[in-house]
């Protein structure tokens, strides 16, 4: 994603710009779900839709190299069918779009590392909890250097009618990666004027007083709020939240409470579709709206400016408990 200054506008800050979308498709009908999201996106932001192979295998199968060549081969086989059927449809009307698809991939598929880096990439593979999407090596490479970020809709994924993004929520564990999140929450949020929840889960460590919770809660959502630039908080409807628990569980049990449209988190290392922690690949797996993992990390400038910030909220914090102490 490209940011670009908003012109003519009484928001100051930076826009996310969708130029250019990566759809990995296995050409199946749970594709379908995923092409609707990313024709949706094209549509709004004005981009483009590149359409890659990519198969859903199990994890031990798709270390064999033979089986995963088989299971390429049969994708591309049921393509130009999936692909004529979408066209006479009519969905890829009005939207900028290509097809490295059939006798022609060899070919298109090094021109994608040659020639673009992608802003976002759509898993558009109905994949369950223990499979691993396979892309093509080319593909991978592309992901890898652009850093873009990835959303995927999981096997419990349930698609609404309106498809429109009014809750989203943000959950963070103060990574670099999980950090960098924020910046693609606060902008989806402005974009589509979308509530956000900005959340936090203190892993292994569950009070059950209420005034213990928020007590411990209360310097976490200091950080949290550290994360929204002044000026957001006069166009974003905003809420702090701080769970106790699993972390997967909880920012599960959050976005289905908040009738959340999308979630967003930071994966470490999330250089493919395949490669997040295994929280997240919970959420991705099990969330009931699309995850959008982001896997660049914030600059060491920025990163430090908010633990600075962070820092001066604890410690403000701390005196104010010293002082009602006293």
């Amino acid at each position: 994603m490209k940011a670009l200054k908003e012109i003519g506008t009484q928001r100051d800050g930076t826009r996310l710009v969708l130029d250019n979308i990566l759809f990995a498709t296995d050409f199946s009908p749970a594709s379908k779900v995923g092409l609707r999201y990313a024709l949706a996106l094209a549509r709004h932001y004005q981009g483009k839709i590149y359409m890659v192979p990519a198969v859903a295998m199990d994890s031990v199968e798709a270390i064999v190299n033979d089986t995963r060549q088989r299971a390429f081969d049969k994708s591309r086989a049921r393509a130009m069918d999936w692909i004529a059927e979408v066209q006479l449809s009519g969905q890829l009307d009005g939207v900028r779009h290509e097809l490295p698809v059939g006798e022609g991939v060899d070919k298109a598929l090094p021109r994608l590392l040659e020639n673009l880096d992608f802003d976002l990439a759509i898993n558009g593979v109905g994949c369950r909890e223990g499979q691993t999407v396979l892309l093509e090596p080319t593909v991978e490479e592309v992901i890898r250097r652009s850093q873009c970020p990835v959303l995927t809709m999981g096997s419990q994924f349930h698609e609404r009618a309106d498809q429109e993004m009014k809750n989203i929520v943000y959950a963070t564990d103060f990574s670099p990666e999980s950090l960098e999140g924020a910046r693609y929450a606060l902008s989806l949020a402005q974009e589509f004027q979308a509530r956000l929840t900005l959340l936090h889960v203190v892993e292994g460590l569950e009070p059950t007083l209420l005034d213990e919770r928020a007590q411990i809660a209360k310097p976490y959502k200091l950080w949290l709020g550290k994360l929204v630039p002044d000026e957001a908080r006069l166009w974003c409807e905003l809420e702090f939240a701080v769970e106790f628990g699993r972390p997967a569980e909880r920012i599960l049990q959050v976005a289905w409470e908040n009738h959340a449209d999308l979630l967003i988190v930071g994966a470490r290392g999330l250089d493919r579709l395949t490669s997040p922690g295994l929280n997240v690949r919970k959420v991705m797996c099990n969330a009931r709206c699309p995850v959008l993992t982001v896997s660049g990390a914030l600059d060491s400038e920025k990163q430090e400016r908010f633990w600075r910030a962070a820092a001066a909220a604890s410690e403000s914090h701390e005196h104010e408990v010293f002082e009602e102490a006293s």
